[in-house]
């Protein structure tokens, strides 16, 4: 690619990539928050409840989402190369693995639904709850493993306007039915909790059944096809071992650390774990436009090294890193100025109220930290290559911040959970520091992660 990027043009293809990724999430997570609205004003134990069970699948999807986004990282590099068959490959292999994940998820959560619950809560109540989900979305995991990989790398290609289309239907579909089946409208059954699941499993199928019809009438250059999944990708192993696995375990550790931070938290009276639930929905909302900013970072600096312009691929990093941060700002002053109005946004006690009010403060904190975390680890360093570094301080601040330092804080101490809920989210903060000392050493850009189609040796 003979492209020269100016100030105008990285800009265009930021908002080109960034903004559809960032609607993306924001229609899923608004989608998302009005789910818990509506569970919310059934009642508490079943709002804890599915957001207990959410966690579980913020578990799933972190694996494969960090299945994925191993494989984005070099696949944006053969994109700048123009070679399309390694592309089709990396996608195949991913989605065999991810496929594995999801029945083995599957198998779990149906044999025996209660042991996985008591995980997550201690209420018995939330544990019937949770059980009555499972029972239920545990047959659909396998939907969002194949649907999740092939619109994720569609992004490597600066395809980004499907995966908005696919959710905005999906997300759409299932705010609709959840509105009919977990309050009985338009003559059907009041279903509650059973209800929300059956909308989730049906969005999941609808996303599905789009994404196939895209994948094979309308996409045109990959032209990838579902038995793409079972080529060999022998020669491809070694480059995503040393660069794709490093972004799986940053992923799928970020989930694990998530999950343990649910399953912590979640140990607390029913009346935090509801603002929980809806203070994690308001922060997931506000992260939207940081993870479309780290995605184009991610893209547009791995098309550049591919292309073999690493000189204007540091330059640029440069414009990504202030820009991330003031993106973290700026929906740090978001969250500040919903919070007098968040706790009506659910039917809940005057405890529940103090507990969202409060929970705010701590969001606004982790927006900042996210601003600078979020686009260095997932964009800037992770573009570079240097995604063992990067695995290594998100498997610390999983492991020790959220794990350790969490149950020693919450489950041992049993401090308060407010204090418990900053000291976990404070890892953000860390690692935005630890991140941003290595960037400035300037030795993150990694060659390598590309192979020859017909030659294993790494060029």
């Amino acid at each position: 690619m003979e492209q020269m990027y100016t100030r105008k043009e990285i800009i265009r293809q930021m908002f080109k990539i960034g903004i559809p990724v960032a609607a993306q999430n924001f229609v899923s997570v608004l989608v998302n928050m009005l789910d818990t609205i509506m569970i919310g004003s059934v009642g508490e134990a079943q709002l804890g409840a599915i957001n207990q069970v959410n966690s579980l699948y913020v578990f799933f999807n972190m694996f494969v989402w960090g299945i994925s986004m191993g494989t984005v990282v070099i696949t944006a590099r053969y994109w700048g190369q123009e070679k399309i068959d390694p592309i089709r490959d990396m996608i195949g292999l991913a989605m065999r693995v991810n496929i594995i994940a999801a029945l083995l998820l599957s198998a779990v959560t149906l044999t025996v639904p209660e042991v996985v619950m008591r995980v997550f809560a201690s209420d018995p109540e939330v544990i019937a709850y949770g059980v009555e989900y499972l029972r239920i979305m545990g047959w659909f995991y396998v939907l969002p493993a194949v649907s999740t990989t092939f619109l994720s790398n569609l992004r490597a290609i600066h395809d980004v306007k499907i995966s908005v289309a696919v959710y905005t239907c999906s997300c759409l579909t299932n705010l609709a039915l959840n509105w009919v089946l977990i309050y009985g409208n338009l003559g059907a059954p009041r279903l509650e909790v059973a209800g929300a699941a059956i909308a989730t499993a049906v969005s999941k199928t609808l996303e599905i059944v789009l994404v196939l019809i895209y994948m094979y009438k309308f996409e045109h250059r990959l032209n990838f096809r579902i038995h793409y999944i079972f080529a060999k990708t022998a020669q491809y192993i070694p480059s995503f071992i040393k660069f794709g696995i490093p972004v799986f375990f940053s992923e799928f550790i970020w989930g694990f650390g998530m999950t343990m931070q649910s399953a912590i938290l979640g140990q607390y009276s029913k009346e935090f774990l509801a603002a929980y639930s809806l203070v994690l929905v308001i922060l997931d909302l506000s992260t939207v436009a940081m993870c479309g900013f780290s995605n184009a970072s991610l893209i547009l600096l791995g098309n550049m090294i591919g292309a073999g312009k690493d000189g204007e691929a540091k330059k640029w990093s440069r414009f990504f890193v202030i820009g991330g941060l003031g993106v973290g700002i700026f929906m740090a002053t978001v969250i500040m100025v919903i919070r007098p109005f968040a706790p009506g946004f659910i039917v809940c006690s005057e405890t529940t109220a103090d507990y969202i009010l409060s929970m705010l403060l701590v969001c606004a904190y982790i927006d900042v930290c996210y601003g600078t975390s979020w686009n260095l680890g997932a964009g800037v360093l992770r573009a570079g290559g240097d995604t063992g570094f990067v695995a290594k301080i998100d498997v610390f601040s999983a492991v020790f911040m959220k794990g350790v330092l969490g149950a020693i804080c919450g489950l041992w101490l049993k401090l308060d959970p407010l204090l418990v809920m900053t000291i976990v989210c404070s890892d953000e903060l860390v690692k935005a520091i630890i991140y941003f000392v290595k960037y400035l050493k300037g030795d993150w850009l990694r060659h390598g992660m590309t192979v020859h189609q017909e030659e294993p040796e790494l060029t």
